[in-house]
């Protein structure tokens, strides 16, 4: 599965593929590129531990105000996660008007549906919570809107790509 990170300021092409019970493969580019195997536990709810051949870490995680908290060896870091095909163009013009899906960025639960239908929603308003790898992600609001279509269902099985509410 391909992810867009984003870190603070930094922004990276993230690559993982499950290999078994807890490991990945993953390939990451962007201001630093490093590729390998990692085993990835959670050992209470929002803390994982994380083996990366002789390295460690404990990553606390929890959603914020601005993304994802990820606190790593007491440093702490925004994370936003997104699909990179659903990038903005260069122009800046693209999905300010007509509608707009909002996607679920990976396979995971719907925990909570945050708007009802014809509610009207401000840019980085919460839109839905989906659980995904343990790790409750809340997607918002890419832009001013109204929300015209909600698919998804609190407690129903999501797909990576799958539309879950739509905005004009």
């Amino acid at each position: 599965m391909k992810l867009r990170l984003d870190i603070d300021q930094d922004s990276y092409t993230l690559d993982v593929t499950p290999t078994g019970d807890n490991a990945y493969r993953y390939a990451i580019d962007g201001a630093e590129s490093r590729s390998g195997a990692a085993s990835v536990v959670e050992v209470m709810p929002g803390v994982y531990s994380i083996l990366d051949g002789a390295r460690s870490w404990i990553v606390t995680v929890a959603g914020g105000a601005n993304g994802i908290e990820a606190w790593v060896q007491g440093n702490r870091y925004i994370l936003s996660v997104s699909d990179p095909r659903d990038r903005p163009s260069r122009s800046g013009t693209a999905g300010k008007s007509g509608p707009l899906e909002v996607r679920s960025l990976m396979p995971g639960k719907v925990i909570r549906v945050l708007v009802a239908r014809n509610d009207h929603v401000s840019a980085g308003q919460g839109l839905v919570v989906v659980e995904a790898m343990k790790m409750q992600n809340e997607l918002k609001a890419p832009r001013d809107g109204r929300v015209t279509t909600i698919t998804a269902v609190e407690g129903a099985t999501v797909g990576a790509g799958v539309t879950l509410v739509v905005l004009e």
